[in-house]
């Protein structure tokens, strides 16, 4: 049986053990009569089948988890860009005198 149909059964017992202890008798009874001890014997036997049946159905702990190696994933190294930027450098004439400058792009 599934645990949802188990659970409805077990459920459906107990009340209908436990529905007429709870809603009593209909002839009022005497002070002399043995029907209290029979009431506390029935009450008795009812709650240790509610109790029993809650111990029964109670949920057992999972089985521990399937333990799977799997090979870790190829790990390629990728060279990084280099950094580039602009500086201006000086120009020199043919006499070694500055001319100027000129943009120059520099990788470090």
């Amino acid at each position: 049986m599934s645990k949802l149909t188990s659970k409805w059964v077990a459920s459906l017992a107990a009340l209908s053990i436990s529905a007429p202890l709870v809603l009593g008798q209909a002839v009022p009874a005497a002070a002399d009569s043995t029907g209290r001890a029979i009431a506390a014997g029935v009450a008795g036997g009812a709650v240790g089948v509610m109790l029993g049946a809650a111990a029964a159905s109670a949920a057992r702990p999972a089985p521990p988890p399937v333990v799977v190696y799997e090979r870790p994933a190829r790990v390629e190294y990728v060279e990084p860009e280099p950094v580039c930027h602009f500086e201006r450098q000086p120009v020199f004439d043919e006499d070694g005198n500055p001319a100027g400058s000129r943009r120059v792009r520099v990788c470090d």
